[in-house]
């Protein structure tokens, strides 16, 4: 009995002199409220707004469009590429001046397809094409790029352009920007329509301007560059 209660005390002061940190730091629980001592920065982490999330979507989908180009960059096999699709005169101006620059525009074409699904920013019709051009203008001198006069025979006549989106949320917050640079006209249309685009193939194509088009992926993240399909090659 006298060994029993001895070795009972002997345990107890190893108990207390272990929680006394004694014989070292106690290891973590892992559980409420410990873990809260172990944050770093809580101050930092706060909700992100909806804008913010479709902004890091926005720039995770033009990253991986950035990391893994369509075409390498070395292969030889490839004579015809093409590139688009472009929605809008400002970007299609870019290209252009782009293959200029290159030496390619001699070889290159430009194809009007229509884009069925998308949400179109637009001004509502001028009277006539002088009107809209003297609006467009006006846009530019408000900080209005990618502009384009609609020209058809649709309602749309003489409407100008401003974008077009597949999600509608997008294209409302264009419509909420522009409204910020003193656009105050812009409207989204109410169903998605089909959109007139260019598609620009470069033919009669070596190695080195494929490797040069190739390359121009990162100053166009939206539009791919591509083989031709069969039906384009020369």
């Amino acid at each position: 009995m006298r060994a029993l209660l001895l070795s009972l005390l002997l345990l107890n002061l190893a108990l207390f002199f272990w929680l006394r940190g004694m014989f070292g730091a106690l290891p973590s629980a892992g559980h409420e409220p410990a873990r809260l001592d172990q944050q770093i920065a809580p101050e930092r982490i706060r909700v992100l707004t909806d804008l913010e999330v479709q902004q890091l979507k926005r720039r995770a989908r033009e990253s991986s469009a950035a990391a893994a180009p369509v075409i390498a960059a070395a292969d030889s096999a490839v004579s015809c590429l093409e590139i688009g699709d472009f929605a809008g005169d400002g970007l299609l101006a870019r290209l252009r001046q782009k293959l200029t620059e290159l030496k390619l525009a001699d070889r290159a074409s430009e194809q009007i397809l229509e884009v069925p699904g998308w949400y179109m920013v637009y001004v509502s019709p001028a009277q006539s094409r002088a009107q809209a051009e003297r609006r467009v203008e006006e846009l530019r001198a408000q900080g209005v790029r990618d502009l384009l006069i609609i020209q058809d025979n649709s309602a749309l006549r003489f409407a100008i352009s401003l974008g077009s989106f597949r999600d509608v949320e997008l294209a409302r917050k264009h419509v909420a920007q522009l409204e910020r640079r003193g656009v105050k006209d812009a409207r989204v249309s109410d169903n998605p329509t089909s959109l007139r685009a260019t598609r620009v193939r470069v033919r009669g194509l070596d190695a080195a301007a494929v490797a040069q088009l190739g390359a121009l992926q990162k100053d166009f993240p939206q539009q791919k560059v591509q083989p031709c399909g069969p039906e384009a090659m020369p």
